[in-house]
């Protein structure tokens, strides 16, 4: 099979409107850290019924993020196998802020719901640590002062966020969600 291209790039609003679903952008994470993969496989990794994927699948397909190929299986039966069109997705903010702000608005939201989510749910275990120099559940929300350059340093430990997520299988799978916005509340800026 051919190397998959490093990246693409998502700007299309249809691109936009098949990621705002939670379950779609759960499978997108599965298949960049999986690889190729069957359905059957993807619903054991995300711990749902397989027959729920199918619908989710079907839709980024079409928008053309994710591909399906097929897979010889011993005595000649094909099983459909799915795969992102590239290693990674990068969002053009800046294409989706000017022509898709809904859809664009509505990815967001779909993040920020599957985060919730997932806090819940590691909120009700009481395997996670939730204290000491290994705490593995935070809710923190800071408002600060950055200048360009916080701003820029603030994006390149953003980005050491998806350098991380490449590695394949080592160490326990955490999920991080962040959100960095400028706020426009009328205050004054310091001197």
């Amino acid at each position: 099979m051919a190397r998959l291209p490093k990246v693409h790039v998502v700007a299309s609003k249809r691109e936009l409107r098949a990621l705002a679903a939670p379950a779609r952008q759960e499978i997108v994470d599965a298949l960049e850290h999986a690889g190729a993969a069957s359905v059957s496989e993807l619903a054991a990794i995300l711990a749902r019924p397989a027959d729920a994927l199918y619908y989710h699948l079907r839709v980024l397909t079409r928008a053309g993020l994710v591909v399906e190929t097929a897979e010889q299986m011993p005595g000649g039966k094909r099983r459909a196998r799915f795969r992102m069109v590239a290693e990674r997705l990068h969002l053009d903010y800046g294409a989706s802020r000017r022509a898709n702000l809904k859809p664009l608005l509505d990815f967001a939201g779909g993040m920020l719901r599957l985060g919730l989510r997932d806090f819940r749910a590691a909120a009700l275990d009481p395997k996670v640590a939730v204290s000491g120099p290994r705490r593995e559940l935070w809710a923190a929300r800071t408002v600060l002062w950055m200048s360009a350059a916080d701003v820029a340093k603030t994006n390149r430990i953003i980005e050491g966020f998806r350098e991380m997520s490449r590695r394949r299988r080592r160490g326990r799978l955490f999920a991080v969600t962040v959100l960095l916005v400028p706020l426009r509340r009328g205050r004054p800026r310091p001197r």
